[in-house]
């Protein structure tokens, strides 16, 4: 067989000068067409991950928020909204410096509440308000009640003195062992009773719903003129 003769300086330059296309394999194509779809799936698993874990990220940052909220507002809620209760509750001295368990004093228009007493040797003097409770008068006490609405009872023991005039009494009127009183005018829901008492008395133009009943006392008590619901007795039969 015979040998070619090699190629002439001259068209080994052209050859160098113009190299053959190269051939891409198909395989080779395919190959890495694969390989770039595969990689897809895996960022966007990564970019899905980073947009969960910036929303949760956030809502934790809200909620952290929203408790601090809660914090500052349940600190910062004012304190002055709780209800006070009224200063003369419970015998309480009023802040206009009466003193229902120490009534030494004359009140007019305003209401109380609570019990009033009137200790030894004490004046109370009270006029057209309303008392919410009980009206004691203790040993050589004072009282006049003029246009006054008792809801419960006046009850006077050892008294020096005892004016009731108008106003309504919701409970009963009990007068013992004391000195002077004055019942007039008055509305009484229960009975007036006096017993066992040293100075006069008397019971005039009253409306009672129990019954009117005097005994003992050291002078026959005058008046007249009641309107008695229940019974007239002792030494008030005839008022």
């Amino acid at each position: 067989m015979a040998t070619e003769p090699p190629p002439s300086p001259e068209v080994i330059e052209m050859m160098s000068a113009n190299p053959r296309p190269s051939i891409s394999r198909p395989g080779a194509t395919r190959a890495a067409h694969r390989r770039a779809l595969l990689a897809l799936p895996v960022t966007a698993l990564l970019v899905s991950a980073g947009c969960a874990s910036g929303s949760n990220d956030q809502a934790s940052d809200q909620a952290t928020d929203a408790q601090q909220q809660t914090v500052t507002a349940t600190v910062t809620a004012p304190t002055g909204s709780t209800p006070t209760k009224n200063a003369q509750n419970g015998n309480a001295p009023a802040t206009d410096g009466f003193d229902p368990a120490n009534c030494d004093t004359d009140r007019t228009g305003q209401d109380i509440i609570g019990d009033v007493v009137v200790r030894s040797g004490q004046t109370c003097l009270l006029s057209d308000l309303t008392v919410n409770g009980d009206l004691d008068v203790q040993h050589d006490g004072r009282l006049e009640l003029r246009g006054v609405r008792v809801v419960e009872d006046v009850e006077a023991e050892g008294h020096a003195f005892v004016l009731v005039s108008g106003g309504e009494v919701s409970g009963s009127i009990e007068l013992d062992k004391g000195g002077e009183a004055v019942v007039e005018n008055v509305r009484i829901g229960g009975s007036l009773e006096s017993e066992q008492n040293s100075g006069p008395q008397r019971f005039e133009g009253n409306t009672i719903g129990g019954d009117l009943e005097c005994e003992d006392n050291a002078h026959v008590p005058t008046g007249g003129g009641n309107q008695v619901a229940g019974e007239r007795e002792g030494q008030c039969a005839a008022l």
